[in-house]
């Protein structure tokens, strides 16, 4: 991979084949190999798209420098959730958007229902692990945060959520495609994630 493809957190990015997305701050990177080649994993937080998961040897990304201070437009809008991602940086895979609900590459309504699938996780004790495991891959994350590290990274990961699901209802509405958030309504299971879609439905 040359030096010009390889990012870092905080760098910003432009999608060429999505501009509308508007500039993107990368938030994560994770070194990946894709069929024989060395590529990256972004996690990309976009202007105007929210948070994306991007395969570099899939979809090439155009650097545009480094961010030096965070934009209200693509970051949130302070307080303790972005002093936790600013002052722990370790905690990052725990708020992070499974690829599952970003990857532009999957159909509207897969993206759907993991996101309405991930409103089975509370901060209570059991779902709360649950999550984490997930997050980590770990067996035991409590060996490497405590509880409450997982309570507010969830409380980040769950208003992370909430506006990724915001945004695909809205580019659905707006994009003709109402079928796919009431088939997405009617096949989850989850209680949670059915009003969470009703919520976002109505606005």
């Amino acid at each position: 991979m040359n030096r010009i493809s390889r990012y870092q957190q905080g760098d910003v990015v432009t999608h060429p084949k999505r501009p509308e997305w508007g500039q993107g701050v990368v938030k994560h990177s994770q070194a990946i190999v894709h069929e024989g080649a060395a590529a990256q994993r972004l996690s990309v937080e976009f202007a105007n798209r929210g948070r994306v998961v991007i395969n570099t040897a899939v979809a090439p990304l155009a650097p545009k420098g480094k961010k030096k201070t965070m934009s209200s437009s693509i970051t949130s809008s302070g307080g303790w959730l972005d002093q936790l991602e600013q002052g722990n940086k370790n905690t990052h895979e725990l708020w992070e958007l499974p690829e599952a609900l970003t990857d532009v590459f999957t159909s509207d309504l897969q993206r759907l229902l993991a996101t309405l699938e991930t409103y089975k996780f509370t901060t209570e004790p059991r779902p709360l692990i649950d999550w984490a495991v997930g997050q980590t891959g770990m067996d035991d994350p409590l060996s490497k945060y405590t509880r409450h590290d997982l309570e507010q990274a969830f409380a980040r990961f769950a208003r992370d959520r909430d506006l990724h699901l915001k945004e695909m209802v809205r580019q659905l509405k707006r994009n003709g495609k109402q079928q796919v958030l009431v088939q997405a309504r009617n096949k989850t299971k989850v209680l949670a994630g059915q009003a969470a879609i009703d919520r976002a439905m109505r606005h």
